[in-house]
């Protein structure tokens, strides 16, 4: 299960997956490209009442572990039209200067309009925090504008650049394309598993798709739940030096219970010279925050993610860039787990915990000296 997914099929379908354009509350372009590969694989899969998927592989007994990750990405959301110009509201976590300065947009509909060529200027601080959004910005078209459009940054969905691969959103589509393909690796073996993605909606305003999975109690209330993020890249964790294993993100720690069997599989796969990096990652909040304060065993990994939320160096829009070994020794991180969390496996280092021998217990209560055993 250690084994790599072939890099050319890879590179297919995280390029299906992520050139979809989504935006918080509108991701069902996103959502029907994930259904498409999972369903081409023959995985079961249903929506639920949000409109989020939910695919699920089981075989055998396992303990069932939800891995979720997010189909929206900082978009904005047309307000007020008159002609081809109007307002447009931002929805998520585009921030600070690249909000002051013109860009270029796509611009979408619901019923699978577009695109239609775009700009957006003239930022007006307006917070709004039920869409987590930092104000309104005016947005002139080619074409016609309506109330409750809604527009992407006008950016590749994917460049591959040797192992850099910039797309529009990462964040995270990468992390959906990175749970299909461990989807696909474990529906193709032979091994016990009880695993459901969860891809979820409206992350980028306030975590909305996984609270109403929590609230709602839509998952066992003993899976484990491991969420998978393109999150912002640090100095102490790089790009290109593997997954990162997420022990905590800007507001929560979570649960050595889950992180146990990312440990194991990241010991096995080093076996194998696929690398995995550990850290905290402070740089935002991911969905495994929702899950620990609901009482889950929780867990994260993360994709470094260079220019996150499309921030570029110099202040402006730019492509967020992960990396296409990240990516795949990701999905074969969580297929490994998966098989771990099948095994109730333990890391080695753990033998060194077990029983205290006997003749050191005699030693630390004086019955005999060290010198004698």
């Amino acid at each position: 299960m250690s084994r790599l997914p072939d890099a050319d099929e890879a590179i297919a379908t995280i390029r299906r997956v992520v050139s979809a354009p989504t935006a918080p509350y509108h991701e069902a372009r996103a959502l029907a490209a994930i259904r498409t590969e999972l369903e081409a694989d023959g995985i079961d899969v249903r929506a639920d009442g949000y409109g989020q998927l939910h695919a699920r592989v089981a075989r055998g007994a396992a303990r069932p572990v939800v891995i979720v990750a997010h189909t929206d990405h900082p978009a904005f959301e047309v307000m007020t039209a008159r002609g081809s110009e109007g307002s447009a509201r931002v929805l998520g976590g585009f921030r600070g200067g690249v909000l002051d300065q013109p860009a270029a947009v796509l611009v979408h509909d619901d019923e699978g309009g577009g695109p239609v060529r775009a700009t957006i200027d003239r930022f007006v601080p307006d917070a709004s925090l039920v869409h987590n959004s930092a104000g309104r910005v005016r947005i002139r078209a080619e074409g016609p504008l309506a109330p409750g459009q809604w527009a992407v940054l006008d950016l590749p969905g994917l460049e591959v650049r040797g192992d850099e691969l910039h797309m529009r959103a990462a964040d995270d589509l990468a992390g959906c394309a990175v749970i299909v393909l461990a989807l696909r690796a474990v529906a193709r073996a032979a091994r016990a598993v009880d695993v459901t993605g969860i891809f979820t909606r409206a992350e980028e305003t306030g975590l909305y798709g996984a609270r109403v999975i929590a609230e709602d109690g839509a998952i066992p209330a003993d899976a484990l739940v491991l969420s998978v993020e393109a999150s912002r890249a640090l100095p102490h964790v790089p790009p290109g030096r593997g997954m990162v294993v997420r022990v905590g993100d800007l507001h929560n720690t979570f649960t050595n219970d889950a992180e146990r069997f990312l440990r194991v599989a990241a010991e096995r796969l080093g076996r194998d010279g696929i690398p995995v990096q550990r850290a905290l990652l402070d740089g935002g909040t991911c969905e495994s925050s929702t899950f620990v304060v609901n009482g889950w065993s929780t867990t994260a990994v993360a994709l470094p993610n260079v220019n996150y939320h499309n921030r570029g160096p110099d202040d402006r829009f730019a492509a967020e860039i992960v990396r296409l070994s990240d990516i795949r020794g990701g999905a074969a991180l969580l297929a490994e787990t998966l098989r771990a969390v099948a095994e109730d496996a333990r890391e080695t280092w753990w033998a060194s915990a077990g029983p205290v021998p006997h003749a050191v217990r005699a030693i630390l209560k004086g019955e005999v000296r060290s010198t004698d055993t």
